[in-house]
């Protein structure tokens, strides 16, 4: 993954003790509500959308995370998040998560989710609008 001064969305999230486990770190699946949350965001953001709005024109298709260290109760963290690549019909999100102390910023997990465009009425996979491509190209500097 590249470094942070090529993400130009973060989003800051509280630990919360729901998302411990019995080890008292946060447990893995909560990291998949942290990139899920960071992912709505940024294309709430992106796309200029009611901050409420939940649906959108894509599936999940894979998530790959990659634990670096463990996170704990009353860590401040910060989602990192970027489209690094653009296809006909997904897309590749990657994310940062790290942890915010006095010290700086340490980077404690990341991730890649692929994202395939899809029609939710005809149920088929679907083309990106071009113009959602020339928004995120504009946005993270990506030719396409």
């Amino acid at each position: 993954m590249n470094d942070l001064s090529n993400y130009k969305h973060k989003l800051k999230i509280k630990v919360r003790f729901a998302d411990l486990d019995a080890m008292r770190h946060v447990n893995n699946a909560a990291y998949l509500t942290y990139i899920e949350e960071a992912r709505i965001d940024y294309f709430n953001t992106l796309f200029h959308r009611n901050k409420e709005r939940l649906d959108f024109e894509a599936v999940v298709a894979r998530i790959e995370i990659d634990y670096l260290r463990p996170v704990v109760l009353g860590d401040d963290i910060e989602v990192f998040t970027r489209i690094s690549e653009i296809g006909h019909k997904n897309v590749n999100v990657e994310h940062i998560i790290v942890i915010k102390k006095d010290s700086g910023l340490i980077k404690a997990a990341t991730s890649v989710t692929k994202l395939v465009y899809y029609d939710y009425v005809s149920r088929r996979t679907m083309q990106i609008p071009e113009e959602a491509k020339k928004i995120i190209s504009e946005f993270e500097g990506i030719t396409i």
